[in-house]
């Protein structure tokens, strides 16, 4: 059941994506504007190696005043021994953010993000952060950012088996992103989430990833996700790890 509440949640996610861009193109010229950008990769082996990965993304950010709302959800599914009769999942995975900003200066800000992840490999029923942040931009310019950011967040979760967990953790983070030019840019991230009453136990998720443009809407994207859960469920690993190459097209 949680499950399907997290499809319906992150599917409802994707709509928002396709209705911002559909909102930009017969929005007034002074309406504040959506941006964004929807994503696909694909591999598929035959012979020695029999493999199949599907990954897909989208995203839509509107920045007006001294806001900025982004909606995000990404998702990965994979098969080893594709078509064989002993295929299995290698990777079975849904993600969405809705995070929200707001400047209280050029650079100090107040942050509000809500992180979903449903993972049938990793037997993730389901995990929900919620939680406040305050951050600081050290670099602030059209070229380069990077910003810092430290708060309070409220984990949710189900893994495996076992019934509903909450927890409340300290919420880490830090981004950055610098364009080579209009057409190229590298960025990254990492966000630590150690549990307030048990430090030992704790969520890193990051990622680092590149991007060059073929035309105005047209780019390749390469992407390095890593998901580290000190405290997995039963039988699984701490530590995934997930590189994808994809052709993402902006609006």
């Amino acid at each position: 059941m949680q499950s399907r509440i997290m499809s319906v949640g992150l599917s409802a996610l994707l709509l928002v994506t396709c209705s911002a861009a559909w909102a930009q193109t017969n929005a007034p010229s002074n309406a504040p504007v959506w941006h964004g950008d929807v994503a696909l990769g694909l591999a598929l082996s035959r012979g020695n190696a029999n493999t199949f990965l599907l990954s897909g993304s989208a995203s839509a950010e509107n920045v007006w005043d001294k806001n900025d709302l982004k909606f995000g959800a990404d998702g990965v599914y994979s098969l080893n021994n594709y078509g064989q009769t002993n295929q299995t999942r290698a990777a079975e995975e849904i993600h969405g953010i809705t995070d929200y900003k707001r400047l209280f200066t050029d650079r100090f800000y107040g942050d509000l993000l809500l992180d979903l992840t449903h993972d049938d490999v990793a037997l993730i029923r389901y995990r929900a952060i919620l939680g406040p942040a305050l951050g600081y931009y050290f670099i602030k310019s059209d070229a380069s950012k990077l910003n810092m950011d430290v708060g309070a967040s409220y984990v949710r979760q189900r893994l495996g088996d076992d019934g509903n967990v909450g927890y409340a953790t300290l919420h880490l983070g830090e981004h950055a992103e610098h364009k080579f030019s209009k057409t190229a840019r590298v960025w990254e991230y990492i966000e630590y989430f150690p549990q307030l009453t048990y430090w030992h136990n704790y969520l890193v998720n990051a990622e680092a990833g590149a991007e060059a443009a073929l035309n105005t809407h047209f780019s390749l994207r390469v992407v390095l996700d890593d998901r580290f859960n000190h405290d997995p469920a039963p039988g699984r690993k701490e530590n995934d790890v997930l590189l994808t190459s994809q052709l993402a097209y902006k609006y």
